[in-house]
């Protein structure tokens, strides 16, 4: 099913235009569950990520931040923004809608942000995190080459709950990336 999930994932440029969709996409409580928001976001502080989004790339001489088509429709998000653009150092996130969930696109989603960053930075360092119960997304960074570099115990809380996070980077100028 990966294979033909890729087929049907498009990657577009985020743009002002995805508002009400991103709108739905961080105000989905499951969404959300494993990212660094608190609460789902009101269509006002969606529009202040979207635009705080748009901004870390303006000065990059491409998009690094799109809008996750499937079979046409909007999906999700997924992007490389800058951490230190100057000396190529990127992050990596992917959010997909619950109706995506478990079909590859996560996968093919972010396998096509590093294929766009790659194109034009070639020698980029990305960095990502993932929470540790967050198995899904472990095992898409981990087939895509990344490394787990650091743990952080207990660094992320929700709702009394607190979880490892699990930090991971992958060099993009390397062939094979061999996880020390």
């Amino acid at each position: 099913m990966r294979g033909s999930a890729h087929l049907r994932v498009a990657l577009e440029p985020l743009a002002e235009r995805h508002l009400d969709q991103t709108a739905r996409l961080w105000g989905d409580p499951a969404v959300i569950r494993y990212t660094n928001m608190e609460n789902p976001c009101t269509r006002e502080e969606a529009a202040e990520r979207l635009r705080l989004l748009l901004d870390s790339q303006r000065t990059l001489p491409e998009p690094v931040i799109f809008a996750v088509l499937q079979a046409g429709r909007f999906c999700g998000a997924a992007g490389s923004p800058p951490v230190d653009a100057e000396r190529g150092i990127f992050g990596l996130f992917y959010q997909l809608l619950p109706e995506a969930w478990g079909q590859g696109v996560g996968g093919a989603a972010a396998e096509q942000v590093l294929e766009a960053l790659r194109s034009w930075a070639p020698q980029a360092v990305v960095l990502a995190d993932a929470v540790a119960e967050n198995t899904a997304s472990i095992r898409i960074l981990e087939r895509m080459g990344f490394c787990r570099t650091a743990i952080r115990p207990r660094a992320a809380r929700r709702g009394g709950t607190a979880w490892d996070i699990w930090e991971y980077e992958l060099h993009c100028g390397r062939q094979e990336e061999e996880c020390p």
